[in-house]
């Protein structure tokens, strides 16, 4: 009897999951370079403004948001007219390749007194306003994504 030369249906499946399998795992291992920790950490802001927004008019307090390339603190304006840190909100730092530029309305109001410059670029009111902002999620040097308000509409994240 004569047995046919070539492969099984089942053994062309097996290398095919096999192939598959190898192909997915090494798009794991290469990740995303950071686009996906920027995107979060996008959302993350844009959620801490929206909070903010929240938090300043029921609490009927002035609040900032201080930007640096490495990361962000929440300021609360004291009574005496200073800012300090907000109680129940932390700063946070960045990741290594990820950095924050703030570009913030030339005409945006200034509330109190910080020394060395410290007080903050983004104003959230008690009358639900903010200062008017684009802040660039950038990576490596290159922005990647933009958060923005005209100071009355909600933050909006767009890519780049």
């Amino acid at each position: 009897m004569n047995r046919a030369r070539g492969f099984t249906l089942l053994e062309i499946l097996v290398v095919i999951l096999l192939i598959g399998l190898v192909a997915g795992l090494a798009g794991l291992a290469q990740g995303d370079h950071g686009g996906q920790q920027a995107r979060r950490e996008a959302e993350r802001l844009r959620v801490l403004i929206a909070l903010l927004r929240e938090d300043a008019l029921l609490a009927q307090r002035q609040f900032g948001l201080r930007v640096d390339a490495d990361g962000y603190a929440v300021q609360r304006l004291e009574p005496d007219g200073r800012w300090a840190p907000a109680p129940g909100y932390r700063a946070q730092h960045l990741a290594e390749p990820l950095r924050l530029r703030m570009e913030a309305a030339e005409d945006a109001a200034q509330l109190g007194n910080a020394p060395g410059g410290t007080a903050p670029q983004l104003l959230v009111l008690s009358s639900d306003e903010i200062s008017p902002f684009t802040l660039y999620l950038e990576l490596r040097g290159k922005p990647l994504l933009t958060l923005a308000s005209d100071g009355l509409e909600e933050v909006r994240i767009e890519t780049l």
